[in-house]
């Protein structure tokens, strides 16, 4: 079977050329070199995780508050 288009548009790689492997990979452009990382901050009260901040390269904060 070879490489087609699939229902979504993409292409559908066969199972025979997929290799699995443990390392994280990059999807996407490469980020320049000296970019920032983006950075993410948990914050605790006890033993609860009480909101998770998300700092994007350009600086932008996200702040996902947790509720139990």
């Amino acid at each position: 079977m070879d490489e087609g288009p699939s229902a979504a548009g993409g292409l559908v790689v066969p199972a025979a050329r997929v290799r699995v492997s443990g390392e994280a990979v990059r999807i996407g452009p490469a980020r320049p070199v000296g970019a920032p990382e983006p950075k993410i901050q948990v914050f605790h009260e006890n033993d609860a995780i009480r909101m998770i901040q998300v700092v994007c390269t350009c600086g932008e904060r996200i702040c996902i508050r947790c509720e139990y």
